[in-house]
């Protein structure tokens, strides 16, 4: 049994922070938390660990690719380079995660089932890192976005195939593909792809294997199609209007807006990024920033997703996401909710996300406040998963 004693602890679900508040883990869960006096185990083998600085949830990226390079330009990447590169790429990917202090991520599309084999491997602890989510392959129409990633399927029958392919071959969520992208050339982000027919088909198929459906959906008419199929999760979401904002709130979905991968590609023009994806992602960014203000003022749940694996966007930059969220609007506590219980709640996991009771010890300890600068919670001091200490120097502990 471990006894956390912070300078103060943050419990994931965008209140304030609790000074002189303590947490008790015992096999690998959160037994206790609350007032130091009150939840104070007593004296025996309990070690105690003194924190100066912050304890909050590990963190979660709702949007990751691990099969993506981060490179100029990962499409061209991912069709050149073999598997084994792919592979050892990934595992650092993994690494470079879980050091920014993210326990959780979910992975949102790739070939060749890697993501898959991945998360099959970290559950059964032959491979060090974060718990992972794969979706496997993305669905999307024949030569739609993101095709590169995943299977093309054009119809409601074939895409139940498609999808039921993927459930077959262990995806712990589906993704599908409403409208076109920013990386993919030749598609505009604003235009519905896959029609409501072909995204209810999906949807049917992943609800009667228990699985939840992401939507990469930018526009307009291919988010509202998403959200009526019965998705969980806009990805994305650029061009948000009334209706569509009005149908997440009543529906209860989540949006991920994934703003560093954006801003990657604006900062990464000089250095080579693709002119193509450069001048989409000009186009869109004031609709996107205004989308995100709109859905946090309604009162939509945001989740955090960094799209690692983009263009200049590798793995690991969470901090960022969470910056850019407070630039464009959310308050500090906002954006730490967005990486912990909203997106627990958005990937579906009860068992991360929040400092409670019952939950898994996933712990992040990070230098000074984050609720006073946002940009302190890239000051990575330690990671717990399950209670079990992987990064950073091991704190000192003492008999209570």
């Amino acid at each position: 049994m471990h006894f956390f004693r912070p300078t103060q602890l943050l419990i994931g679900d965008g209140g304030p922070a609790h000074a002189g508040w303590g947490l008790v883990v015992e096999h690998g869960r959160i037994a206790a938390v609350g007032p130091v006096d009150d939840v104070a185990p007593r004296a025996g083998s309990t070690r105690v660990v003194d924190l100066v600085g912050t304890l909050l949830p590990g963190l979660i990226d709702c949007h990751t690719h691990v099969s993506l390079s981060g490179g100029l330009n990962p499409v061209a990447d991912l069709k050149t380079e073999g598997r084994t590169r792919r592979t050892v790429r990934a595992l650092h990917a993994l690494t470079a995660q879980r050091r920014a202090g993210v326990t959780t991520i979910r992975d949102m599309g790739g070939p060749e089932g890697l993501d898959l084999e991945l998360a099959r491997g970290l559950r059964e602890g032959w491979i060090d890192g974060p718990r992972m989510l794969a979706a496997g392959e993305v669905v999307c129409i024949t030569g739609g976005h993101a095709c590169f990633l995943g299977i093309e399927a054009d119809g409601p029958d074939a895409v139940r195939a498609a999808v039921r392919k993927q459930l077959k071959a262990g995806c712990d969520l589906v993704k599908v593909i409403a409208t076109g992208g920013v990386i993919t050339a030749g598609v505009e982000p604003g235009a519905a792809q896959m029609t409501p027919e072909e995204l209810r088909a999906a949807c049917e198929e992943a609800r009667k294997a228990g699985r939840l459906v992401a939507a990469h959906a930018q526009g307009t008419e291919g988010i509202r199609n998403a959200l009526v199929a019965g998705v969980s999760t806009i990805e994305h979401g650029f061009f948000l209007d009334a209706e569509t904002i009005g149908l997440m709130v009543a529906r209860g979905s989540t949006l991920v807006p994934t703003f560093a991968a954006g801003q990657a590609m604006l900062d990464g023009e000089a250095a080579g990024v693709p002119s193509f994806m450069v001048e989409k992602i000009k186009r869109v960014k004031g609709a996107h920033i205004a989308s995100f203000q709109a859905a946090l003022a309604a009162g939509v749940h945001v989740a955090c997703g960094t799209d690692a694996g983009t263009p200049l966007n590798p793995h690991g930059r969470i901090a960022t996401e969470l910056e850019l969220f407070v630039r464009f609007g959310a308050t500090p506590a906002q954006a730490i909710a967005a990486a912990t219980g909203n997106a627990a709640r958005a990937i579906g996991r009860d068992d991360v996300g929040l400092l409670a009771v019952g939950r898994r010890a996933d712990l992040l300890w990070v230098a000074d406040d984050p609720l006073e600068d946002i940009h302190r919670i890239s000051r990575v001091r330690g990671v717990w998963m399950d209670g079990r200490h992987v990064e950073g120097p091991p704190p000192q502990s003492v008999g209570a």
